[in-house]
């Protein structure tokens, strides 16, 4: 019975971090060769959005720039309205800005960023979001902060992955479309929910540092609708996953450390098109830092990305890997990894932001960019599948034995041209028949 328990407590993971290791080997080796075979070719000219409305004698004196940022030695804003669609939040509308700036030389720094947002939707959410990554001169210290708040609604559906298609097992596509209401199945929650993670990394090799950080997750007012609203009470998931582990199921705090180990050698922050990020997370959430429970998880991320043009270094291929482990204790429901709750909610374009969750979780992502404007460089397209797999905490659902899959397709409009910041338009669909509209400001990952 032991060793049953420790192969299930050790061995899981081990396999998992194999995995990310075997993903940032091979993409260590299959890069220089596709580097090598590049052409040679002429750089071209970066315009943005803005450019269209001065004049062309004007333009062609501007100062040439090419896909390289330019030095930003004052803060540098770009702000933008935003009205869209999300099947998470229904009709969206409000306002987000990026500020930009350089604290070092430009070829030993790299670009620090804060994007800040504010919106509002039909579905009566409120949403406030900071997040910054400020990276000091020559790369010495870097802190990474995402901070929010929101008064929030969002359906679960359980854990594991493919529930949604009502199987345990495989990958099942179906035709059915999204309406105007939830399906039958979902299970809808409305809670607050106060994100405080703030982490200071140091350097101690070239474009490796160690960080240590604090990360609070605080959910109150929770109401779960399919419970409270019924006579007789439904034992929904959140429900009873609160109740069997513990948690009282109207409010949970997760407050603890965060000890990471980063590579991050990306060209640019905002838009990379070269370069590596790979990043080791310990979060061990203690009670007497207020955590409703103690836990241990283990996150591990990993991107990279391939060019094909030396020209056009906007023209390549992107990876991203996202692994989320519930080592040991137990984690609340809202708290455990799901879909599009990464620091800037991107992964899962073509699901419902939290539909997928789980106690351990994976998640892959290619995108294939492209360039649309051949010598400005304003508009851009992107391809992208993406593909979750997560476990229950029954053991009924593990890891590999269901997928959920998604694809889509986006264009990008060059926002600034001083700081690489894109306006990214995606449409993606899931396995489930799922189809949403996403917008955002720069790279998806």
């Amino acid at each position: 019975m032991m060793k049953r328990t420790l192969e299930k407590t050790f061995l899981a993971p081990v396999k998992i971090n194999t995995i990310f290791i075997f993903i940032l080997l091979v993409s260590i080796i299959i890069k220089p060769s596709l580097l090598s075979a590049q052409k040679t070719e002429k750089t071209f000219k970066q315009d943005d959005v803005f450019s269209i409305f001065i004049k062309k004698e004007k333009r062609a004196k501007r100062d040439s720039i090419t896909f390289k940022p330019v030095q930003i030695k004052k803060p540098y804003f770009a702000t933008t309205p935003f009205i869209g669609y999300n099947p998470a939040y229904g009709l969206l509308i409000g306002v987000g800005s990026t500020m930009a700036i350089y604290l070092g030389e430009l070829n030993t720094t790299p670009v620090s960023s804060v994007c800040a947002a504010v919106n509002f939707t039909t579905a009566e959410q409120t949403i406030i979001t900071a997040r910054s990554n400020i990276i000091t001169e020559g790369s010495r210290f870097i802190l990474r902060g995402d901070w929010r708040y929101l008064v929030f609604s969002q359906p679960t559906y359980g854990l594991g992955t493919g529930i949604k298609m009502h199987t345990n097992r495989g990958i099942i596509f179906n035709d059915g479309g999204q309406t105007a209401t939830l399906p039958p199945d979902a299970q809808p929650l409305n809670y607050d929910y106060i994100r405080l993670y703030e982490t200071f990394y140091f350097s101690f090799a070239k474009h490796w540092y160690f960080g240590i950080g604090y990360c609070l997750d605080a959910f109150s007012n929770i109401v779960d609708h399919n419970h409270t609203d019924s006579v007789p009470p439904q034992n929904t998931s959140h429900y009873k996953y609160s109740t069997d582990h513990g948690f009282n199921p109207e409010k949970y705090t997760m407050s603890g450390l965060s000890l990471e180990v980063l590579l991050d050698s990306r060209n640019n922050t905002i838009r990379p098109t070269g370069g590596y990020l790979a990043n080791i997370a310990l979060r061990p959430n203690f009670t007497f830092l207020g955590s409703s429970k103690s836990s241990w998880m283990v996150n591990t991320e990993f991107r990279t990305y391939i060019s094909f043009s030396k020209r056009r270094p906007d023209h390549l291929i992107g990876f991203w890997y996202l692994g989320q482990f519930t080592e040991k204790g137990k984690v609340p429901y809202l708290g455990l990894p799901a879909l599009c709750w990464d620091m800037y909610n991107r992964a899962g374009r073509g699901y419902i932001q939290g539909s997928i969750r789980g106690v351990n979780f994976l998640y892959g992502e290619t995108e294939y960019r492209f360039p649309i404007s051949p010598y400005s460089g304003i508009l851009g397209g992107v391809v992208f599948v993406n593909v979750t797999t997560a476990s229950s905490d029954d053991g009924i659902r593990k890891l590999f034995e269901a997928f959920d899959p998604a694809a889509g397709v986006g264009l990008r409009i060059m926002f600034s041209r001083k700081t690489l910041s894109n306006l990214c338009i995606d449409f993606g669909c899931g396995a489930d028949g799922t189809k949403g509209i996403f917008f955002n400001l720069n790279e998806t990952f």
